[in-house]
């Protein structure tokens, strides 16, 4: 991983204002360069008006995704006129996706960077103020060339340095590859992040001890598809070695990861819910579709008859795991018969939670291709079908909560209602407590007195 050299620790701290649109991965992509501002003396700033950089963190997964950014720089074209020093910074997937395209449609932009290219974002910003012209950094990170000699000790504050934030969250994310090698027909995610390169293991835990060290207690490992990690070098996925390593460190209380694409776990993966109890009793298992034809022409690699049998695995490990997924309605081609498997497969693994979208074109994806589009008004009927089914199989496991004792950790203090502190159970599900003290941090035992289809609510035992 490249390092700043010419790190500005002197005069008046300058302000920095980010945007952060789309996914886990961007958030904590917008942390690293939180990071690396830090090191040139800026500030974070809630508002607008008075940063001196502003920071667009984009997502490409809409349609739409582009119209949105061209808009909100329209926005900071009109403020950046009234503030001639004002920086501003594009960057994520559709940086990448547009690259010199975007800076023709917005030449209000000074500096455009890819995910690929993060570590950059020092050296352009310098470049943008010696020249006064914008600087450009797009395409993707390079695979590793210390895979089979590992470095035994990285230093941590070199991996993970202290953000300028000043947060000290209970739950942290940790990037541990990106890019993707499956693409699916309808995912824009090899062509905006590259293909999959992995971190090293000496990295990611170096990174994790950081955040620890910072207050974390729980730790999300972050990829495209985080089973296949370490598989980029030619070698079987290393993911359950990895999950082995990052448990092993003694502050960690517990251990996420997502996307998991079900054609790369592993028993060896599903069987570690069984040993490693910092792993908890949940997992986001992604399917897209309950229709064999369908899956075969989203390319997804799976069969629901492998889908269900990675399923069998976990519940094989944990008999009362909780597993939630992401569904697609309206991919083209979809028949009514299509969805209705789609809807028996919710109702047969008995989903927690579903992300739920309709089928949307993203360019460049061989779907956005196909001429058999479905109408949108079919795409809203199934949708609205859809999350009344899961909303009930949500709610009656959350009312089959009520009575029962859960350890929850306490994430964050409501801003809405003082005094209430929310946290989440095992299972991954919230839970809402009223307190007279501050509960972030903790893992406290919680009776369970009531649900909705949203939270749970209960008392501190």
């Amino acid at each position: 991983m490249s390092q700043v050299s010419d790190v500005n620790v002197t005069g008046t701290p300058k302000k920095v204002h980010v945007e952060t649109w789309g996914c886990q991965m961007n958030a904590a992509d917008s942390e690293r360069m939180l990071a690396l501002l830090a090191q040139q003396n800026y500030q974070l700033t809630p508002i607008v008006e008075e940063a001196d950089l502003v920071l667009l963190n984009t997502c490409h997964i809409r349609e739409k995704a582009r119209h949105k950014v061209l808009s909100r720089l329209g926005v900071l074209r009109d403020l950046k006129e009234q503030r001639p020093g004002m920086t501003i910074a594009v960057a994520g997937c559709v940086a990448q996706a547009e690259g010199r395209r975007l800076l023709k449609a917005a030449p209000q932009i000074d500096v455009l960077l890819g995910p690929g290219k993060i570590e950059d974002l020092p050296r352009l910003l310098s470049e943008h103020a010696d020249t006064g012209k914008s600087a450009l950094a797009t395409g993707f990170a390079r695979h590793h060339d210390d895979h089979a000699a590992e470095p035994t000790d990285v230093d941590a504050e070199a991996v993970a340095p202290p953000t300028l934030s000043g947060k000290h969250e209970v739950s942290r994310y940790v990037n541990i590859q990106q890019g993707c090698n499956n693409y699916c027909t309808f995912c824009v995610v090899p062509f905006t992040r590259g293909r999959e390169v992995s971190r090293t293991i000496a990295e990611v835990v170096a990174e994790s001890k950081a955040l620890l060290a910072t207050g974390a207690r729980e730790l999300t490992l972050l990829g495209q598809n985080v089973n296949s990690y370490g598989s980029d070098n030619g070698e079987p996925p290393r993911f359950a070695e990895l999950l082995r390593a990052v448990a092993a460190l003694p502050e960690l209380d517990r251990l996420r990861f997502t996307t998991s694409n079900p054609h790369d776990l592993t028993r060896e993966v599903a069987d570690l819910f069984a040993t490693e109890p910092k792993l908890g009793r949940y997992l986001h298992l992604p399917v897209q579709s309950g229709s064999d034809p369908i899956l075969h022409r989203m390319q997804r690699k799976v069969t629901v008859a492998e889908y269900l049998e990675r399923v069998t695995w976990l519940r094989s490990a944990v008999p009362d795991i909780a597993i939630s997924t992401d569904l697609i309605v309206g991919f083209p081609g979809e028949t009514e018969e299509d969805f209705a498997a789609t809807m028996a497969l919710v109702e047969k693994v008995g989903f927690s939670f579903t992300f739920s979208f309709k089928y949307s074109p993203r360019n460049n994806t061989p779907a956005a291709r196909y001429l058999d589009q479905i109408p949108e008004s079919v795409k809203d009927e199934r949708l609205t079908r859809l999350h009344t089914l899961q909303d009930s199989i949500t709610t009656k496991q959350n009312l089959a909560e009520i009575n029962e004792v859960r350890p929850v950790l306490f994430l964050y203090h409501s801003q809405k209602m003082p005094g209430y502190y929310y946290g989440r159970t095992e299972h991954y599900r919230l839970v809402r407590v009223a307190a007279e003290r501050n509960l972030v941090g903790e893992i406290l035992p919680v009776k369970i007195t009531s649900a909705n289809k949203t939270a749970l609510l209960g008392d501190l035992v």
